[in-house]
This record gives C-alpha cells, structure tokens and sequence, in this order.
C-alpha cells in the first residue's frame, strides 16, 4: 500500500476547467478501486491519498473540489479533517465514508463538518449519485464565485468612473465658479464704465471733468486721498485736483509736492496699474525718501493718448486700510475712458486755440 498520495493520469485527459477534481482520503485498495471504476470516463481527476498526513500535504498544495473522506484514517479520525475544510476558506466539498456502526456513533458530529455521507459497502450507483451532486454544489459554489469574482470587478470599474465623474464635476464646478467670478467682474465693469460714461457725458469743462472724475472714484472707493495731475512743462506736473481724506492742509502740501516731484513722473512713464502695499517697494519708487508715505498703501495710473501722458491720477490711503482688487480693477475699467475723453477735451480746445490766435492760454 502507498504511502503517499496517487492520482490515476487518466482521468486528467478532460478539460480542466470542466473537471471534477476529487482527493479520496482512503488506504484500502478496495475502496480506492471501487471509486476509480465509478469515476472513470467521466470530467473527474482522482487523488488517492493513505492518511491524514498525505491529505493536508495534498490539499495545501492542490485545489480540491471534493473529499471523499473514510472516518477511519491511521493517524486519526476522518471527521477531524473534514471538521478543517469546513472551517477553512476554501470551497471544498466533503462526502464521510464509513460503517454503518461508525455513523452510528458519530452522527451526531457530521452534519457540522460534512456535506455527506456514505455507508460502506456502497452501491457504485449510490456514490455515482452523492459525486453528482457534490459536483452540482461545486458547480454552483463555482457560478456564484464567478458572479462575485464579476460584481466585483464591475464594482471596481463603477468605483473608478465614480472617481472619474466627481472629479470632472469638481472640475467643471471649479470652472463654473470661475467663469461666474470672471463675468462678474466684467458685468460690473460693464456698469461701472456705463455709469462713468453717463457721468462725464458731454463734459467740455477740464475742471468739471476733474471734479467728477474724482467724484466718481470716492463714492466707488470709500474714503480715500486722491489727486490728479496734469502734465504742465517737460517732465513736470503740477496738481489738477486733490480730495483730501486724512491729512492736514500742511502735511498735505508737502506730500502732494513730493508726489508731483518725484513720483508721478515715474508713474507716466510706467505701462501699467502701479499698485504699491509694501513699505519697501514704496521707497524703491520715491527714490528712498518714502517717510511722507512710509506707511500708506497707493494706487497710481496714468491716462494717455498714444504715448503722452494726459494726467496721472494716484489715491493713497493709511495701510491699515488696503485698496482691495475691486479697487484695482475700478481704475483699470476708467482709465482709458479717461483718457478717451481728455484727449477729446484737448481736441476741442485746440481747435479753439487756432481760432482765437497764438496767444491763446492753451498754446503751450
């Protein structure tokens, strides 16, 4: 008798996922025969192992879809392995062999750790009909497997496209969020440049025009110094109009003198919005005498027909109160209507200039 487990080649020969893959855990020739001729010809692969021993070290290392297990093994009691597939998390069927004298005394305890049973002598019929329908539990337990195996893939796949949608959507809400903002924005400078419009419409008077123009930026900024210059000779300027917020009249004519005298020329020549929050950087534009203005934070554009200047508007305010981005974005919309309109302010003059001769006060 072997001592290790066997397995009869012939019945290897079928499909494999089709086959029934069977351990009989049994050392009598007899009964191992009695098995194989039932077997035989059919999807089954047959593994004989003699003991208890050679059937762990069979099932750790092959997947079995059957064991056909005798009660009485050299080494122990059948029922202790079958007590071990059915705790285990493999799907293995298990059908008892035995006496009926050994299920007499042990029925009690298989039910709990066994699919089946069948009394010794067998009808080849007999356990025919138990492979059969251990074949068709395996079979399901299989199909359900499968449809496990499958919804979890499914459910995987979901889980990714899951994924995939919140994402876009987060995307596509960011980009709706933006898109919102960007068309606020441009809808208020829509209403802003309309109101500015409206506003100076018709205005042929410099100093009305000045006067409104800062009007107009104090009721849309809140409390703020703001002032105007106008170019007068070369690279100077002199004040056009002036809205004092928080400064006495004597600091206020020393801050307005170094403004026109060393920053706004600057800003004139400078392309773009100069909005300046930084003590630093304000030092660096008044050229290190920053002390009048140290601590304030400013906003400076210049109005330009081509490339003159036509005037230089700067607001300026204590840092504690900081020009926010709708400020900024209030002086980028009227800057070029302001500049707009003083060149036709200018064009208008000029033509007048012609007519009342060269000493007329707009000949410079």
């Amino acid at each position: 008798m072997p001592s290790r487990s066997q397995k009869t080649s012939s019945q290897l020969k079928h499909n494999p996922d089709k086959t029934l893959r069977v351990l009989l855990v049994n050392g009598d020739p007899k009964v191992r025969g009695e098995v194989n001729k039932v077997v035989l010809d059919q999807p089954i692969a047959l593994t004989c192992a003699a003991s208890l021993d050679d059937a762990r070290s069979e099932l750790a290392n092959n997947k079995m879809d059957l064991a056909l297990i005798d009660l009485e093994q050299p080494d122990g009691q059948g029922l202790d392995l079958a007590a071990e597939l059915a705790g285990s998390n493999t799907s293995t069927q298990s059908i008892m062999i035995g006496s009926k004298t050994s299920f007499d005394n042990g029925l009690l305890n298989i039910p709990t750790s066994a699919t089946d049973f069948i009394c010794k002598p067998f009808d080849s019929r007999e356990l025919a009909l138990r492979i059969t329908q251990a074949k068709l539990r395996v079979e399901s337990q299989h199909q359900q497997h499968r449809k496990v195996k499958r919804l979890k893939r499914v459910c995987r796949k979901l889980n990714r496209v899951r994924k995939d949608v919140a994402q876009q959507v987060d995307i596509l809400c960011q980009d709706l969020v933006t898109a919102y903002h960007e068309l606020a924005v441009q809808m208020n400078q829509v209403m802003v440049t309309s109101e500015f419009a409206g506003l100076i419409h018709e205005e042929l008077d410099l100093e009305q025009f000045l006067r409104k123009a800062l009007e107009f930026l104090l009721q849309k900024v809140g409390p703020t110094n703001a002032a105007i210059f106008l170019p007068s000779s070369g690279d100077e300027y002199s004040l056009g109009g002036y809205v004092n917020y928080d400064c006495s009249s004597d600091s206020a004519d020393i801050l307005l003198e170094g403004l026109a005298d060393v920053l706004v020329p600057r800003i004139a020549n400078h392309d773009q919005l100069l909005h300046l929050t930084d003590r630093q950087d304000m030092i660096r534009w008044l050229d290190g005498e920053a002390e009048f203005m140290a601590d304030s934070h400013m906003i400076g554009f210049t109005c330009r027909d081509e490339q003159e200047s036509l005037a230089v508007v700067v607001l300026f305010r204590d840092g504690t109160e900081p020009f926010n981005a709708s400020v900024v974005e209030l002086c980028e919309s009227i800057a070029p209507m302001c500049s707009e309109y003083l060149a036709k302010l200018i064009r208008i003059h000029h033509r007048h200039i012609v007519d009342d001769g060269p000493d007329s006060a707009w000949d410079e």
